[in-house]
């Protein structure tokens, strides 16, 4: 399992991606929701986060959609669901280390839990999300 240690990821933010999304040309295009509003996401959700590294052209992540959404039906405001378009977020990708697509991260406290990469059954991925999510829970009772 590899731990992220979070707080450091914003740094490194901050130079992959304006390096990304300048695209070497010298122009920032305003995208739907940019990088660092993304790791911000990560970073400030006060549930776990599902992460999914996909891409427009990438098959097995068009085959995957229909379970992830799915996913977020039933995991509906108990954790936060991220897709990361690895040719617009290549800062976000690198730091990732992300090499295949689909790769999933399942986040809770700021640590990778659980991570997959290519397509893995439904059940595969809710196993992950009710583990964080009772480590988050965990976490929660310990705090009060």
């Amino acid at each position: 399992m590899r731990t992220i240690a979070m707080t450091a990821v914003m740094l490194l933010f901050t130079a992959h991606i304006a390096c990304a999304q300048s695209g070497g040309d010298g122009k920032n295009s305003v995208k739907e929701e940019d990088s660092q509003a993304l790791a911000d996401r990560i970073v400030d959700s006060k549930t776990p986060v599902f992460v999914d590294f996909w891409a427009v052209w990438c098959g097995a992540c068009r085959m995957l959609e229909p379970t992830l959404a799915d996913l977020k039906t039933e995991y509906k405001d108990r954790i936060e669901f991220v897709r990361v378009d690895v040719d617009k977020h290549r800062g976000l990708t690198q730091y990732f280390g992300v090499t295949a697509m689909p790769t999933i991260f399942v986040i809770e406290d700021k640590t990778v839990r659980s991570s997959f990469m290519g397509v893995r059954e439904k059940q595969t991925y809710r196993d992950a999300i009710d583990k964080a999510l009772t480590m988050h829970k965990e976490r929660g009772t310990k705090k009060e």
